[in-house]
């Protein structure tokens, strides 16, 4: 990998149209119903659920959605854990599911909504003095790698790294401050959830991120089997989807939650990552 890619708004802005701009064949006027969503509710940006508000890259497009088809959104709660909410939304518990992988077991009783929303890469984030000696990633074998435990990886990724030393961390703080101080190598991660996260510790200059992604995972928006709306969910998803400037506007959606973060904690001090530090609270980006 021959250059670096800092923590810098890197995004490119795209030209997209409003989803308003976006015309479909109007549904007969009806009793509004319960659209019942679930998905990504701890991996921001792809999604967040906190204090009965949802945020993240879906979320204007679930909103334009349930306005054309007249449903008043539904978020399925989330004091279960990721997997648990994921198996019930299978049982009929959720109609749509914001945000999933293909050829993974977990999403094996939903409806894949094709094409794919968004793509989810996943790079390498390391000190910029050690980037340069890794050229493959077959070069990463023989170090020690460390994943948010936030992060959500498909079945294929997960086999490819039972090859590798790698170690599950809970906090941003804890996984960066490992970095840091040299106890492993490099941080796996998407590179939205990433960039986010060493915003916030403001560790723009202290890490550096692979220019080019590992793998990339496009991510779907599925619906249950067993939805009474899985019928005219899965059309009208997929027409719309199959929009170009619907696409353009949810990858817009992604570079503008992402810059925005980065911008917003362009300023914070870095922690030391000493021994007996007291943590930062984690931060929740607005």
């Amino acid at each position: 990998m021959k250059k670096l890619l800092t923590l810098a708004v890197f995004f490119s802005a795209f030209a997209s149209a409003a989803f308003a701009q976006v015309e479909f064949e109007q549904i007969k006027s009806r009793t509004q119903e319960k659209l019942h969503v679930t998905g990504f509710f701890d991996y921001y940006p792809f999604g967040q659920y906190e204090n009965n508000v949802y945020s993240g890259v879906f979320k204007s497009f679930i909103e334009y959605f349930s306005d054309y088809g007249q449903y008043v959104l539904d978020y399925l709660p989330v004091s279960m854990s990721y997997e648990d909410t994921i198996r019930e939304a299978g049982k009929g518990e959720a109609d749509v599911v914001l945000g999933m992988y293909a050829e993974t077991s977990l999403y094996a009783d939903l409806k894949f909504i094709y094409p794919a929303a968004i793509d989810n890469p996943i790079h390498l984030a390391m000190l910029p003095s050690k980037m340069s000696a890794v050229r493959s990633v077959q070069d990463l074998k023989p170090l020690k790698g460390a994943i948010h435990s936030k992060e959500r990886f498909s079945d294929y990724i997960n086999d490819k790294l039972k090859d590798f030393q790698i170690e599950y961390v809970d906090t941003s703080y804890e996984l960066y401050g490992k970095l840091i101080r040299g106890e492993i190598d490099y941080v796996l991660t998407s590179i939205y959830f990433g960039t986010i996260e060493t915003a916030k510790l403001g560790l723009r200059h202290q890490v550096a991120f692979s220019r080019q992604s590992l793998w990339t995972m496009p991510v779907f928006i599925g619906i249950s089997k067993a939805s009474v709306h899985r019928e005219y969910l899965s059309h009208t998803l997929s027409k719309m989807l199959e929009k170009p400037e619907i696409k353009e506007k949810i990858k817009k959606d992604m570079e503008d939650i992402v810059n925005g973060v980065v911008e917003k904690y362009a300023g914070t001090v870095p922690p030391s990552f000493l021994p007996g530090e007291t943590p930062p609270a984690e931060k929740t980006p607005e």
